[in-house]
């Protein structure tokens, strides 16, 4: 699963989704100290994991409830032409 870092003091969040955590934690480092003068924000901060499947704000069904609406209209056509 990709990372990213995040910053609650100043709401940034990884420019680019790394593949691995290392590579994430790198980019924490430097903005940290290019933000914060080398300081952990006391608001927090870190390196989480994301789904790669994650499109954004989550207000989008997932492939397997429109393959599910899929079906059910499919079986409801079936049905209706009779």
């Amino acid at each position: 699963m990709p990372h990213e870092y995040f910053c609650h003091a100043c709401d940034a969040v990884s420019p680019e989704q790394r593949d691995r955590e290392a590579d994430a934690e790198d980019e924490l480092v430097v903005h940290r100290r290019d933000t914060h003068g080398g300081l952990k924000p006391a608001a927090g901060d870190g390196v989480r994991r994301v789904h790669a499947e994650a499109r954004g704000d989550g207000c989008l069904p997932s492939g397997s409830l429109w393959a599910l609406v899929f079906f059910l209209a499919l079986f409801l056509a079936n049905c209706w032409g009779r």
